[in-house]
């Protein structure tokens, strides 16, 4: 991919451009052109575990990831989230490329009208990788380069535009088929426990009573990552010590407690809003693991 002529390439792995770019946590945002023209030892390691990618791939390159390595040549794009650590590794000539690279506050229900881990494409602990024609890259590249080119100016709309062209980075992909052989689940133990909390609380905060969450059994969120309910419910035992139930339960708990103090919402919307399909059934619950009726906590707890 060739960015324009007054933006600067990344040079190999051990620039200090990489280096600077990667460790300053206070941005929630990059976008790195990953471009190096007739340069075979072309080398990028993205060993923070603080960003998801977006990574648009042209040339032959190596993808290296904790268990094993992917050599891929053509156009490709990859998404990752911020349990995979990978380096790519250019292996033949006119290798390019360009990343979009930011945390997960940059995509939010608040901000966006998303939550970033609802996308099929950054479940917890996965890779994704597309292959594409040259009619999909070119309209990729369309899309990176106008995120890029707002980069360069100072707009008060800015993270806004980079956003919703990120986000049609995403939805696009999400239309294409991934190469099955690529997709790849990690299935440590802790890996599917941080997995399993990730997406848990990403559910988290519910700011409308219409905002219902959508993952609340051990099933559902057993379908969400790929997995078999005994076998999360095993790993996630074996690293947090409780099983997935007794997690839920104490985070639905949890929240229920802050809406019942700090917000207006009846009986019956916070029912909803924490996945009871009865009002009823919330005020069991809620008996069970708080020793008191919803009702009976707000008059003691309201602000």
């Amino acid at each position: 991919m060739k960015l324009p002529d007054d933006t600067s390439s990344i040079a190999p792995a051990k620039s200090s451009v990489i280096s600077d770019t990667i460790q300053n946590d206070a941005v929630t945002f990059h976008i790195l052109d990953l471009s190096i023209a007739n340069n075979p030892i072309f080398s990028f390691e993205y060993n923070r575990k603080i960003f998801y990618t977006a990574t648009l791939l042209q040339g032959e390159y190596r993808l290296e990831f904790e268990d094993r390595n992917i050599d891929i040549s053509g156009n490709s794009l990859l998404f990752t989230t911020t349990k995979i650590p990978f380096g790519i590794h250019a292996t033949g000539l006119g290798y390019s490329g360009i990343s979009c690279m930011f945390k997960e506050e940059f995509i939010t229900k608040a901000n966006s009208g998303y939550r970033l881990l609802e996308f099929p494409i950054y479940k917890p602990g996965r890779q994704n990788i597309y292959s594409l024609t040259e009619e999909q890259t070119k309209n990729f590249i369309d899309i990176y380069l106008k995120i890029f080119n707002e980069k360069q100016v100072n707009s008060a709309f800015k993270d806004n535009l980079q956003r919703t062209y990120l986000l049609e980075i995403i939805f696009n992909a999400q239309n294409l088929a991934p190469v099955t052989s690529f997709v790849k689940t990690n299935n440590t133990t802790e890996v599917i426990a941080c997995s399993f909390i990730r997406l848990l609380e990403s559910q988290f905060p519910i700011e409308s009573p219409q905002d219902a969450i959508k993952f609340k059994t051990s099933k559902d969120f057993a379908d969400s990552l790929s997995l078999h309910p005994n076998y999360l419910n095993r790993q996630v035992k074996l690293s947090k010590g409780r099983t997935v139930t007794e997690i839920i339960a104490a985070r639905l708990v949890q929240e229920a407690k802050i809406l019942l103090k700090l917000t207006n919402w009846n009986i019956a919307e916070i029912s909803f809003a924490l996945g009871f399909e009865e009002p009823s059934h919330f005020n069991l619950f809620f008996k069970k693991h708080a020793n008191g009726s919803p009702t009976d906590y707000r008059k003691l707890h309201k602000e």
